[in-house]
């Protein structure tokens, strides 16, 4: 059920019996030595397709860019600032809700666009008071956090881990490499990081991930377990 694979009509008639439609938003940003650069929105537009496809529910096309400024020391980085992904999602939610979607679950991929998407919510729903909206970043899913701690317990690290490697592995074949990578220990200054620092912080753009302990087995678990919780959020509103 992906909307960019529909005619207009094809949307209307749909409108007709559902008013849900699910987002995923990612980033394009570095992942370390081993994860790709769009892990972010591969992830979670792998995951809402899978539900859509289970549910009936549509799927919009993943927003690729994300709040990835404190990752710009690394190439590929493209960040969109904190205004701009702000005003891009108040866009998109604004266009669907004249067209009559009422539910629209928004799949995050990325920790650092959660105070955007949370800005852009409020507006939203300040204008388009009808609007019913939930905010899910995938690895914060119950389901998802047990499989995660079986998995990889305290070497998921905090960026470049081996849970959304995995993902990536089991949704994209072939993409990540299979030669092992250095592991560093866990560093975390008391301060947020801009991309300078980050970049001193972390020299291979990792946050203490032991990306090493990615699998495809281990990401068609987590994909499994994070279908079946988005599938109890789209009937729970």
């Amino acid at each position: 059920m992906l909307l960019a694979e529909m005619t207009w009509r094809q949307v209307a008639a749909y409108l007709e019996k559902d008013d849900r439609i699910m987002l995923p938003v990612g980033s394009t940003e570095q992942h370390g030595p081993r994860a790709v650069l769009g892990t972010d929105f591969i992830a979670p537009a792998g995951i809402a397709a899978q539900a859509g496809q289970e549910s009936g529910v549509l799927v919009a096309p993943a927003v690729p860019y994300g709040m990835a400024l404190h990752h710009m020391a690394f190439p590929g980085t493209m960040s969109l600032r904190p205004s701009s992904l702000q005003l891009l999602l108040y866009d998109l939610l604004s266009s669907l809700a004249r067209h009559g979607f009422r539910r629209v679950l928004l799949l995050n991929g990325h920790g650092g666009n959660v105070p955007s998407l949370m800005a852009a919510i409020a507006e939203v729903n300040d204008v388009h008071q009808d609007l019913r909206l939930k905010l899910r970043s995938w690895w914060e899913l119950p389901g998802v956090q047990a499989v995660l701690n079986e998995a990889f317990g305290d070497k998921e690290g905090g960026h470049g881990t081996p849970g959304e490697t995995s993902l990536v592995m089991a949704m994209r074949p072939g993409i990540v490499s299979d030669e092992p990578v250095e592991v560093h220990a866990v560093n975390r200054p008391p301060v947020w990081l801009n991309a300078r620092l980050w970049a001193e912080t972390f020299a291979d753009g990792s946050a203490g991930a032991d990306a090493n302990l990615a699998s495809a087995d281990w990401g068609r678990r987590l994909l499994q377990a994070a279908v079946t919780d988005l599938l109890q959020e789209l009937e729970q509103w």
